[in-house]
Parts: structure tokens; C-alpha cells; sequence
């Protein structure tokens, strides 16, 4: 991991902004920021600056994952030191600059105990932490739709226990899936509602719905209730049905609503990617991965929530019910590559799900997901097959392709004549 604090030039690339491409697009990174953004010519380059050619590669705002629970071996609940920056260094090598870390139900003392771990670790990481808050998947759920959570370990809605989760993790908890239809469900919505209600950003909490059994009237209510969001779209929920239309018929028809995709080709059917797209459009879509501990390793057997998992074709299931998927081993940069080739949206349109979108609903909109001077330097580099060959987190790298382009110190004399090339 690259900490120098000298300035970073990223020439030659193809920018996506992500609303526009830009060619031959150069890069001047300093304190953390781009600077800089524009033709070769058209920039000052500060000196002693270090260069990169990024030899027609596409530079996009670093991804935002909103719902990942592990990778590369390790899961955000394991009560071991090296797990948090595992995960996380995981997954920034395929491009994620920005996480919330994702639990899962458990027993009410190791649920406390999961929180306060992550939330440590935040308040006592830097500035190139990529870890940078906690969704929290329940425990308020539905345990008719549990999916591959344990229906044993869903609490009955309390308010009391509420409010103690929220003090175990103050405002690091950012996104909080809460199914509306059990008993109580819509006070607890009202609750996270009030929760930043004096305007303090820090303090927003988004509540999302997920493995949940609500009718479409109920989500209507949830919504005047302060719902944001919609947890894994298609996943977790019922399927629609022509006189019922629930949880799935008012994610999609809902506006108010942004909705979680995992993009892995296997949660979700190609053509019902391209109908999520169609009718929630690429503005209220959320790319997420899901991520188990065996994302990033070899096929095999691992365990989630106590449960045996195995890994085939990129696809884990519960050992002993094949039928059910046990999250997902997807990375960010590969469910770009699953909405551009399956779903057939553009690079642009992958781009903004996958960062600008989760960061206006973390209130981040006005320093991450678009490309422009005064940005946070948050960036990941892909090749042009879509797969990540730098990251660069606060303007630092924290990943590389060690094949990726040429570095060299600029002074006035190769600056010159870069751009005489150029």
C-alpha cells in the first residue's frame, strides 16, 4: 500500500465521470483529491510529481458497496483481529473504495459484541479505511423469508433492544434492513426515522426492506414511514403474484425506493436485470455484492452463521439444501462486467450504479460516485476487459496490477515534453 504524500498523475485514460466518457483524460491527485482533470495540455503538472500511463484504461469513481459480509477467507462477525482488514483488502483489489461491513442476525450478546468490533475499528482506523460504516441485515426480520439467515436468530421487534443497537453503534450504522410486516415492524421504522431528524447527516440512518413478506399497502405505509431502500431486489422476498402484488411489485413500481441488485448472474436472471432496469432506471439502482467469506477463494466448503457452504462454478449454497443460495462470492468490478454484458446497460450507466448511486444514499453525493476537481480521489481503474488493475483510496494507492503502466518523477523538462508528445 502506497502512503506517500507526493502528488499523483494518472495520464492517459479514459474517464468515466460517469455521465459522460472522456478520452485521453489525465489525472492531477494531490492531499487526498483530484486536483486536477483534463487534457495534458491543459493541466499544470506540480513537480516531482509521481506519473502513471494508464495506457487508454478506464478510470471510474471508486465502487460503494452498501451490502457485503466478507472475502478473501474471513466474515465481518469473526472475532479475530485480521478479519476486518482481509475483507477489505479483498475487495479492494476489484475496486471497492468504500464498504459497510454486514450483519447478519445472531444471538443478542454476539450481535452487541459483532457491532462494537466494527464500530472500534472504525473510529480507530485512518483516513484510507475502507470499511466506513455498518449495515446491519436485521435482526428485525421476517422468519418465513430467511433465506440463508437462521429464522432462530430473527428477534421479535422491541424497542427497547432498538435503541441499545443504535448505542452499540452510533452513527456508524448507516442502512438497517427491518421487515415492516412483522409485529411492531412499522414503530421501529418510525424510530430510525427520528434518528437524524435534527439534520445532522452523521446521524442519517437508512432503513431498507428486505426478507420480508409485506403487502403492497404495507409498503405504501412503511414509505410514509421513513423506508429508503429495498434490500437485494428479487432476493428474500416472495415472488409477485397477479393479485398480490407485495413487496417485489412496490420495489420496482415505488419511486421513493432505491433498490440493492447482486448482479451476479446467478441471484438474479439476466432479463430481470434488464426489467429492473426498465422500469426503476439506472438512477435508483444499487449494485451490491453480498459478499460471503468465500469471495475471492478457491471452490470448496466454508461456513456462514454456523452453516456448511460450498463454492462451485462461483455459486455457494448450503450444503444441506443445494437449493438455497448462501450469498454470493461477486466483487464489485465483475458485476459491472454482468450489467454491461447481460443486462446491456453502458459503462456509464454500470459506473453510476455502482458508486454515485450508493453515495446519495449515504449523503456522500457532493465528494464521491462523479469524477470532477475537488472530489475526493476515491478511483478504480479497470482495463479494458472490466477487471480491476488499480484502486486508489484518499489519493493513495492501495492496490496495483504491478503490469499496469510506467512510473517515473516528473520535473519540468519531461513535462514539456509529455505533453509535446501528447
Amino acid at each position: 500500500m502506497q502512503t506517500n504524500e507526493r502528488s499523483l498523475v494518472l495520464q492517459n485514460a479514459i474517464a468515466i465521470t460517469p455521465f459522460r466518457r472522456e478520452r485521453n483524460c489525465s489525472f492531477v491527485i494531490e492531499s487526498g483529491r483530484i486536483a486536477q482533470m483534463g487534457r495534458l495540455d491543459d493541466i499544470d503538472i506540480p513537480p516531482h510529481a509521481e506519473w502513471i500511463d494508464l495506457s487508454g484504461c478506464y478510470v471510474m469513481p471508486g465502487f460503494i458497496d452498501l451490502h457485503v459480509h466478507g472475502g478473501g477467507g474471513f466474515d465481518f462477525a469473526d472475532d479475530r483481529s485480521e478479519a476486518i482488514e482481509t475483507v477489505s483488502r479483498t475487495h479492494a483489489e476489484h475496486g471497492t473504495t468504500s464498504i459497510l461491513a454486514t450483519l447478519y442476525p445472531q444471538a443478542e450478546d454476539a450481535f452487541y459484541d459483532s457491532i462494537r468490533r466494527v464500530r472500534e475499528y472504525c473510529e480507530r482506523s485512518g483516513f484510507l479505511k475502507t470499511v466506513e460504516g455498518i449495515h446491519l441485515e436485521g435482526p428485525f426480520l421476517n422468519p418465513e423469508v430467511p433465506g440463508v439467515l437462521r429464522p432462530e436468530l430473527m428477534w421479535d421487534s422491541d424497542v427497547e433492544k432498538f435503541h441499545r443497537i443504535l448505542e452499540c453503534g452510533g452513527s456508524w450504522i448507516r442502512v438497517m434492513t427491518i421487515a415492516p410486516c412483522i409485529p411492531r415492524g412499522m414503530q421501529l421504522l418510525r424510530e430510525a426515522a427520528l434518528r437524524g431528524a435534527n439534520g445532522n447527516e452523521a446521524d442519517r440512518l437508512q432503513i431498507s426492506v428486505g426478507h420480508s413478506r409485506a403487502t403492497y399497502e404495507q409498503i405504501d405505509e412503511a414509505i410514509d414511514c421513513g423506508l429508503a431502500g429495498v434490500t437485494h431486489i428479487y432476493n428474500g422476498m416472495p415472488p409477485m403474484h397477479h393479485r398480490s402484488p407485495g413487496v417485489l411489485a412496490a420495489s420496482l413500481l415505488r419511486d421513493e425506493l432505491h433498490a440493492e441488485v447482486i448482479a451476479d448472474g446467478i441471484h438474479v436472471h439476466p432479463a430481470n436485470l434488464q426489467l429492473l432496469v426498465k422500469i426503476k432506471g439506472c438512477d435508483r439502482i444499487v449494485l451490491v455484492t453480498d459478499a460471503i467469506r468465500a469471495a475471492c477463494m478457491p471452490e470448496g466448503t466454508y461456513e456462514f452463521l454456523g452453516q456448511e457452504v460450498r463454492v462451485c462454478h462461483s455459486q455457494a449454497c448450503l450444503a444441506n439444501a443445494p437449493q438455497t443460495l448462501a450469498g454470493s462470492t461477486l466483487t464489485m468490478d465483475r458485476a459491472i462486467r454482468t450489467m454491461v454484458q447481460k443486462a446491456h446497460v453502458t459503462l456509464e450507466q454500470a459506473a453510476q450504479m455502482a458508486s454515485l448511486n450508493a453515495a446519495r444514499v449515504l449523503s456522500w453525493e457532493h465528494r464521491r460516485g462523479i469524477l470532477g476537481i475537488g472530489r475526493d480521489a476515491d478511483l478504480a481503474v479497470l482495463s479494458r476487459d472490466l477487471e480491476t488493475v488499480m484502486t486508489i483510496k484518499a489519493g493513495h494507492i492501495i492496490y496495483r496490477d504491478m503490469a499496469l503502466g510506467q512510473e517515473r518523477e516528473g520535473d519540468s523538462d519531461s513535462v514539456k515534453s509529455m505533453k509535446e508528445v501528447a
